[in-house]
């Protein structure tokens, strides 16, 4: 009855925008298709080059109904997204992409008030805006697929964490690597001791964006910087600020060190079993910062992080991009989303025995998206749950605190505290929300 109503919804929505109500016969169930009546409404938060890409995912999957689209970016013309996108995103382009006749909005908390029939929402918005968005999500009682890193900040990621645990809603991660057969395998190679213990860990991530020089410029008509802006304190606009580079400014991001470190330590973690343990001490062994430009993010760095049992992970922009293990007598192995090898070069072939080694397979089959669409149906755990994507977020967080204040710092796992440094502590909460903003 729930999605049988919220058809209901879309014609009303759409015929007060003006949009004719066309139901096609796939929208009877006929030609093999499913129903709109049977299958999940989605709602889009966040249509920029995450969240166009996730979206594409989504509406492929015959039993999801791509039902709201929301961004607020609903300029004409090109904006600057980089990545060879050529600055073809945002709403407009999402509307061509997936529906004209699908409602849209510039306002999440418009749509979610006026698309109350919506059973899930994909989430893509800049970090900053991740907690606030999410928890309102949440509040709703929606299903979430968020993006990573999960937070801006270390105490964000355990209030949303207690959350979504609360509600009972069901939560994944888009840290799809663990979806990857690649990265499987390689887990499955270090959980089962083909490397030996682990005492060493070297993750690669790729450097910020450079740091130059930008200056005011008028808004694009039917960009809506103040809602953009979110949480964040008020500042000009600059295309450089705001698309795809926004991750160059710490008030809206950490950089690469939750951007990639979010994917590749949740990666090391999960291969050795410990997701759901944390740092004992972190410490910054290097770190270059720009000298003027719009960026306060380094130009370079390395953390090193030292876990329970002598175990170190060096995260760092000068290694290569990926995750490589060193284990005891000689043996190591690299993997990343192009490549993987080992020394000796047979363990990153070896065949892993389905009777005597630990599988792990992602608890779900089929693709990252399609998963995340099965745990919706039968309620039962998603492949990359809160908790995974909280550790994680934390992890890299503590390294960014480590780097910003130029010494090591300690971490209590159990509490969840930085521990002997008051300034280091405060910089788990460290940012003011611009009214009238606030965690739901």
């Amino acid at each position: 009855m729930k999605r049988r109503k919220f058809l209901k919804e879309i014609g009303l929505k759409a015929s007060l925008i003006g949009v004719p109500t066309i139901i096609p016969a796939s929208a009877l169930g006929l030609g093999g298709k499913v129903a709109p009546s049977e299958r999940i409404n989605m709602g889009v938060i966040g249509l920029g080059t995450q969240g166009t890409s996730n979206t594409r995912n989504f509406s492929g999957d015959k039993r999801v109904q791509i039902a709201a689209l929301c961004d607020t970016n609903n300029a004409e013309g090109i904006s600057e997204y980089g990545y060879k996108h050529n600055g073809k995103l945002g709403l407009r382009n999402a509307r061509r992409l997936f529906g004209m006749d699908i409602p849209h909005f510039t306002n999440f908390r418009e749509m979610l008030s006026e698309m109350p029939g919506l059973d899930v929402l994909s989430i893509a918005v800049p970090d900053h805006s991740h907690a606030a968005v999410y928890l309102e999500g949440i509040k709703a009682g929606k299903d979430i697929f968020g993006e990573k890193p999960l937070t801006r900040t270390i105490g964000e990621g355990k209030i949303l964490r207690d959350a979504v645990l609360r509600s009972g809603r069901i939560w994944q991660t888009g840290s799809w690597q663990r979806s990857l057969p690649n990265f499987i395998h390689a887990a499955e190679i270090v959980r089962n001791g083909y490397l030996g213990k682990i005492s060493r860990i070297k993750i690669g991530l790729p450097a910020n964006f450079p740091a130059y020089e930008v200056s005011p410029q008028p808004v694009p008509e039917g960009f809506d910087f103040e809602m953009w802006q979110g949480v964040a304190p008020r500042t000009f606009y600059h295309p450089h600020r705001v698309f795809t580079t926004w991750r160059g400014i710490s008030m809206y991001s950490s950089g690469k060190i939750s951007d990639w470190g979010a994917h590749h330590l949740d990666i090391a973690l999960w291969a050795l079993d410990m997701s759901e343990k944390g740092p004992l001490e972190i410490r910054p062994e290097h770190v270059v910062w720009p000298k003027g430009g719009y960026s306060d993010q380094p130009l370079e760095f390395s953390v090193v992080f030292s876990y329970p049992g002598g175990l170190e992970i060096e995260m760092s922009n000068l290694n290569q991009n990926g995750v490589e293990f060193f284990g005891t007598k000689g043996r190591k192995m690299f993997i990343s989303r192009k490549t993987m090898f080992s020394s000796p070069i047979g363990i990153a072939s070896a065949k892993i025995s389905p009777s005597k080694d630990t599988r792990l397979y992602p608890i779900r089959g089929g693709n990252h998206f399609s998963a995340f669409i099965d745990s919706i149906l039968d309620r039962r755990a998603t492949s990359t749950d809160i908790r995974d994507a909280h550790r994680s977020n934390t992890g890299c967080l503590l390294g960014e605190i480590a780097y910003r204040i130029g010494r090591p710092i300690k971490w209590d796992p159990q509490k969840e505290e930085i521990i002997e440094d008051e300034e280091a502590r405060r910089m788990c909460d460290r940012f003011s929300y611009s009214a009238p903003w606030k965690l739901a």
